[in-house]
């Protein structure tokens, strides 16, 4: 079922008829855009009264001139300037660009795949972001990569919201990207993850991103045996990235081997413009073992700030990403890989020597 909405310019937003990352890394790289001067990295965020927010910086985004608002998702862009869009074809002629439309319809599908049938908390209905009003998405003239995803809220000033702005959180997606790519849900599912722990080493944020993909994509994802020496640990998990999505993909087909998750049908017929089917058929497996993941790492994220006296939502970068907390996350997965385990009665040589790399 497709749902009717209208683009706007400036002053008129569409709604329906009645979720870098968040790095200096990531925010050096996304200010890079093409013609644009370097934006400076925003500071570590400061606690805000309940209500308000941060503000950022909002000139990269003066020449984007047009808003499409799908559910909690504004998809920002422009059709001239600098950041145009390379396509503009509408061939519903329903006066939103395809690729626009497009990208709303991926990430309202994503969230209801993570959200409604994986039972994962939503990033806006999240603790840590009980001040966002919206997750605004910007298609934008790239000079690197497909797309950034941000940590925290901000109240980036823009021209659509007044003076007193919105407080968002926000997704940068190269404007250039095809229909197929599942960038936005990729994105998307990172603020799953922030929402629910304060940690981003890359082969917890990227692997496991990198699973949920699969849930847009066709087929299951590629496996890798699990480590089953600390040798192995170090250099096939903890030094991965996106590599590490086939531990994540392998832990997943182990827990959940026969796991069918049932699709609501309207959600199921999902389709983008021209017809390509949103979801194939073949969701990953291992969603529940993935959302208990997520609740044990931000029981784990909890204690590490108690610990150390830290803001439970307003780390240092540099904590967020040490990998001094890799064993201390090793052992809250570990813990729910060998419930999942013992509940089913499953135990093999592989399984039983990844569990034995725990911190003792």
């Amino acid at each position: 079922m497709r749902l009717a909405e209208t683009a706007s310019p400036i002053g008129r937003i569409a709604r329906r008829a009645p979720r870098p990352s968040g790095s200096r890394f990531v925010r050096t790289a996304l200010a890079l855009f093409l013609g644009l001067a370097m934006v400076p990295a925003e500071a570590p965020a400061k606690d805000a009264p309940a209500g308000t927010c941060r503000k950022g910086n909002g000139r990269p985004f003066s020449g984007l001139d047009q808003i499409y608002v799908r559910d909690e998702f504004r998809i920002i862009y422009a059709t001239g300037g600098h950041h145009a869009l390379p396509d503009v074809r509408d061939l519903n002629r329903n006066g939103i660009p395809d690729q626009v439309e497009d990208v709303g319809t991926q990430l309202v599908v994503g969230r209801r795949l993570f959200s409604d049938v994986m039972g994962m908390m939503a990033p806006m209905k999240q603790p840590r972001y009980q001040r966002t009003s919206s997750i605004d998405v910007f298609l934008l003239n790239m000079e690197k990569g497909n797309g950034f995803s941000y940590d925290e809220v901000m109240n980036y000033g823009l021209r659509f919201d007044g003076a007193a702005g919105r407080c968002a959180l926000r997704i940068d997606i190269n404007n250039t990207l095809p229909t197929r790519n599942v960038t936005p849900a990729h994105e998307l599912f990172h603020q799953y993850q922030y929402g629910y722990s304060m940690f981003k080493t890359r082969w917890f944020l990227e692997g496991t991103a990198r699973w949920a993909e699969y849930a847009l994509r066709p087929g299951q994802g590629p496996q890798a045996k699990l480590p089953g020496t600390a040798p192995d640990l170090r250099g096939r998990l903890f030094s991965q990235s996106y590599r590490a999505g086939g531990v994540w993909n392998r832990l997943a087909a182990i827990l959940h081997p026969g796991e069918q998750l049932s699709l609501p049908p309207d959600l199921e017929k999902q389709v983008y413009v021209d017809g390509t089917p949103v979801i194939h058929g073949d969701l990953p497996r291992g969603a529940g073992f993935m959302k208990e993941v997520l609740v044990s790492l931000g029981r784990a994220s909890d204690e590490v700030s108690s610990r150390n006296g830290w803001n439970k939502y307003n780390w240092a970068e540099q904590d967020q990403r040490s990998p001094i907390h890799d064993e201390e996350m090793l052992r809250a997965i570990l813990g729910v890989v060998h419930g999942k385990a013992t509940e089913q009665g499953i135990s093999n040589s592989e399984l039983n020597g990844f569990l034995k790399l725990g911190p003792h």
